[in-house]
């Protein structure tokens, strides 16, 4: 890495939890009005050159490879200078964010996540964005599904990035051992057979567990609600406390309390590498990560389905801030066709993110590594399941703490998940209609 590399950064960390809140009360998004660019550091041979602030949640491995592509953008112009602040994941970025417009001192792109961007949007502070492309660089270089979920009413508000769907994870040396066959379940309904027959197994000495459950993030629980032809929203009827959704929930609640073959686990991935669980749920974004730090082979499925199947998109994308500068904006464009041009076959071949543009599609690259690692070309195949998550977790702030909530509280303690899902509805009610007004006018 460069001298701009990760020691030369400052780690950002966000405002409280309740600053997010900001989005939503008109406290930020004015749409008139130049508002100031964040502090930061300029390495004194960039010092003369336009500065562009990017806003990453990425960290650790992923925090790399994104520096070394905007190290390429540096190095391949002498008009602008990229500078990354990090921040320790998708939340604290959002935090802080939603302060910036209170104190009018923005960056100038910012990467949100699939459900912080609406809401934004909703607070009218993201650029329109289908004005800025040329014959040079169009929408078709996004993969369509992709680019569909950052418009609204024929305009771009929201570019793909590091977009990914939830894959089916499995330790081939588990499923062997214990008799299972080296596939994913096809169903629900098939996993909680297998982890009936896995009881009683030990892994290197020690019993394991068929399923390790994150408690941090509902995207997971988004999912299953669909494969059991639930959901979180009909539009923006709620649809949380419906017999579907709370089936869903149920099966969780059993595979847990009653069949004692899955745990709400501290750190999923941890656990999976250690072999303590036999399978998780996971982005396909941890992949890469995964296949580092397992010492055994791992199998990557598509998620099982049981009515129906139940594949959420999820990851972040790339936002220009309104209130930014028209010259900041041009310049942060400039930074915006590199990326998607040059850094995202680089992104995608080296943290496991789908592959979101023709370029990294076409890559020979990918397609070598996918065929080396079936698991990359398993996540790309699963995309054509995959939809967007329902309205009301997108649009709706404080729809995903909600879920967390409740789903932490069936899992560690086996509560009835009609009884929870029925108690986050009502409490959600006023946000809804809060939120349902400007919903209309703009998306709706």
């Amino acid at each position: 890495m460069t001298e701009t590399s990760l020691s030369r950064r400052r780690l950002l960390t966000g405002a409280t939890a309740a600053a997010a809140g900001l989005a939503l009360t008109g406290c930020v998004g004015r749409q008139t009005g130049d508002y100031a660019q964040v502090s930061g550091q300029v390495p004194a041979h960039f010092a003369r050159r336009r500065r562009v602030v990017l806003w990453s949640a990425f960290t650790a491995h992923n925090a790399e490879v994104l520096q070394s592509v905007i190290d390429g953008f540096n190095g391949s112009q002498q008009d602008i200078f990229c500078e990354i602040q990090l921040f320790p994941g998708y939340p604290a970025l959002d935090s802080k964010l939603a302060a910036s417009f209170a104190l009018a001192q923005v960056p100038d792109l910012v990467t949100l996540s699939d459900v912080y961007w609406n809401r934004y949007f909703l607070a009218e502070a993201l650029e329109p964005l289908s004005g800025y492309f040329d014959a040079d660089f169009g929408p078709d270089a996004f993969h369509p599904r992709f680019l569909a979920e950052g418009t609204v009413r024929g305009q771009v508000y929201w570019l793909p990035w590091a977009r990914s769907t939830p894959l089916f994870y499995y330790n081939k040396e588990i499923f062997a051992g214990a008799g299972l066959p080296d596939r994913g379940p096809r169903t629900f309904t098939e996993l909680r057979e297998w982890g009936r027959q896995l009881k009683g197994f030990k892994y290197r000495g020690s019993p394991v567990k068929m399923r390790g459950y994150s408690g941090k993030d509902d995207w997971y629980f988004q999912g299953s609600a669909w494969a059991f032809n639930g959901g979180y929203s009909d539009g923006m009827t709620p649809r949380l406390d419906s017999e579907q959704t709370v089936a869903a929930l149920e099966f969780d609640r059993a595979f847990i309390h009653d069949d004692r073959m899955a745990y709400l686990a501290g750190d999923i991935n941890a656990d999976f590498a250690a072999g303590v669980t036999a399978t998780i749920c996971n982005s396909t974004g941890a992949l890469s990560s995964l296949l580092k730090a397992a010492t055994f082979e791992i199998g990557a499925a598509f998620l099982p389905e049981q009515d129906a199947p139940g594949v959420p998109t999820g990851g972040s994308g790339l936002a220009v801030m309104r209130n930014a500068t028209r010259a900041r904006k041009q310049a942060t464009w400039e930074v915006i066709k590199y990326l998607i041009e040059k850094g995202a076959p680089v992104w995608s071949l080296n943290t496991g993110y789908l592959p979101v543009t023709s370029t990294s599609l076409n890559s020979a690259e990918i397609k070598k590594r996918n065929a080396a690692t079936p698991a990359y070309q398993t996540a790309q195949d699963q995309l054509s399941r995959a939809r967007q998550p329902d309205v009301m977790r997108r649009y709706v702030n404080e729809t995903v703490a909600e879920m967390v909530i409740a789903l932490e509280t069936v899992y560690a303690s086996g509560a009835h998940p009609g009884e929870v899902l029925r108690e986050a509805a009502l409490k959600l009610d006023p946000a809804i209609r809060r939120v349902l007004p400007k919903y209309r006018r703009l998306v709706s």
